[in-house]
């Protein structure tokens, strides 16, 4: 191991060994969710939604992706829990509908936000190929997009040729 001092040019930053590089660096796949929508809660829509929740966690259901509608909310769960999850809001007579058969595809990189434009280029990328998106997020370092399984290897190839 040298112990020279690192000498930088005026247009170069030094990166330490533990720091990951810019720009993806990643795209996973997970198989295997289902998308929930609930619609048409009574009034007060916020004590309806707790209700929901509560049925959610007394199937002992984990569920991600929480979105608030105007009228209910959305979410997404293991597929092998959708039969739990139908049987539940058919008993307590909600008005639902689910998607099966969906996927999330992960795209990692550091400090995504900061990146000016690399999300909505995905976003852009995506769409542009036809590729149908049910939910899009980003968190600092990662993008998760929910959407059909057939569609999820398709858009990992689209953007790892992208990156390449």
């Amino acid at each position: 191991m040298s112990t020279e001092p690192t000498t930088l040019t005026q247009n170069q930053i030094a990166e330490t060994d533990f720091e990951k590089r810019r720009g993806i660096s990643r795209i996973e796949v997970r198989d295997g969710f289902t998308q929930v929508h609930v619609t048409g809660l009574p009034e007060p829509i916020a004590k309806s939604r707790i209700g929901v929740l509560e049925m959610v966690s007394a199937a002992k259901v984990s569920l991600d992706f929480l979105k608030l509608t105007p009228t209910g909310m959305s979410f997404v769960i293991p597929s092998e829990r959708t039969s739990d999850i139908q049987t539940t809001f058919e008993v307590a007579e909600l008005q639902f509908q689910m998607v099966t058969d969906r996927s999330i595809v992960l795209v990692h990189a550091v400090n995504m936000r900061d990146e000016e434009g690399m999300v909505a280029g995905i976003v852009r990328r995506t769409i542009s190929a036809g590729i149908a998106v049910d939910h899009v997020t980003d968190m600092h370092d990662r993008m998760l997009i929910i959407l059909p399984k057939d569609n999820a290897t398709k858009l990992q190839q689209l953007i790892e040729k992208e990156v390449a």
